[in-house]
Formats: structure tokens, sequence, C-alpha cells
């Protein structure tokens, strides 16, 4: 999201992407007018080429998608803490059972 004028490989391993497929992607965006392409040397460079506005606009949109991100990382580690300590609690319902039958011996 920078308007400085970024080189492909940086951008790719910034994203772990193949230089390949961020070079895909890069086209694409290029393509709809999103970018532009600048050669430094043998180096491509790409740039955002949208208004303050649509700036503006895009910086919201990823906003919102990394909090999704980060709401969505939060949830699965806690489905997974979840998981992960069932067990306390099988324990517990277990202990409890062998505790009543020594005291309750029917």
């Amino acid at each position: 999201m920078s308007p400085k004028p970024r080189h492909l490989r940086d951008l790719a391993s910034q994203y772990e992407l193949s230089p390949a497929g961020a070079s895909d992607i890069l086209r694409r965006l290029k393509k709809a007018g999103i970018l532009k392409e600048f050669r430094e040397g043998n180096r491509r460079c790409f740039a955002l080429n949208v208004s303050k506005e649509e700036l503006a606009h895009l910086t919201d949109l990823f906003e919102l998608f990394e909090r999704r991100l980060i709401e969505d990382r939060a949830a699965r580690l806690n489905k997974d803490a979840i998981e992960r300590f069932k067990w306390m609690d099988e324990s517990y319902q277990f202990y409890r059972g062998v505790k009543k039958l020594r005291h309750d011996p029917a």
C-alpha cells in the first residue's frame, strides 16, 4: 500500500509468494489500472496508481481485512485451546465419578 515504487521480489517476499505468482497478481492489478509499472535498470517496480480518495478507501479496506484476519486467528486459537484442554474437563468428571463411588458404595 505504499505510493513509493516497490520491486517485484520485495513484494513477493513480503507476501510470501513466488516471484511468478506475485508477477501474475501485479500484472492483473496493472491491467485494472490500480498499479503503475516502472523500470529501474532491469528490475520491475510497481506503485499504486490511485487518487487520494481511492487510497483512503483502500486503506480502510485493508485495515478491515487485517482486523478480520486477527479475529479469525484468535477464534482458531480459542478453538484449539478448547480442544487441547478438553482432557482436563474429562479428567475432572472422571475424578468426581470415582470420588462419588468411594463415598457411595451401592
